[in-house]
């Protein structure tokens, strides 16, 4: 039976939905980051406006952001490429279970880190 010229644009715009779907998948990460790190200068302004140097914390909020971001991908990636590597866990698996442990290390650990750093290290 010959194809008629509506089955053919039809199958066109599944491919290009499809095509549309994939490129979408790749901003996703992208996307993530970059509306953490519009919190971080939007919450840090908004508590540090008063001051007269005000715009150099929320640069500095937006840095820091940036490099929580990245040590935060270094841990996971040494952590959980070998179960995943080995199949012992599935992508999906080792990302919750990196988020859980990376949350709960930063509130859990983080006020002690940052005492060090503000008592023993900086004096």
């Amino acid at each position: 039976m010959k194809k008629t010229a509506l089955d053919k644009d039809l199958r066109k715009l599944e491919q290009m939905e499809a095509a549309t779907h994939a490129a979408s998948r790749s901003l996703a990460p992208l996307g993530i980051a970059f509306v953490f790190l519009l919190g971080a200068a939007a919450w840090t302004s908004v508590t540090f406006s008063g001051g007269p140097f005000g715009y150099l914390v929320v640069i500095s909020a937006v840095i820091v952001g940036y490099m929580a971001l990245n040590i935060g991908a270094n841990d996971v990636a040494n952590n959980m490429g070998p179960a995943v590597g080995s199949k012992a866990l599935t992508m999906g698996g080792a990302l919750v279970i990196a988020a859980l442990a990376e949350a709960s290390g930063a509130l859990l650990a983080g006020g002690d880190v940052v005492s060090t750093v503000a008592n023993d290290l900086l004096r």
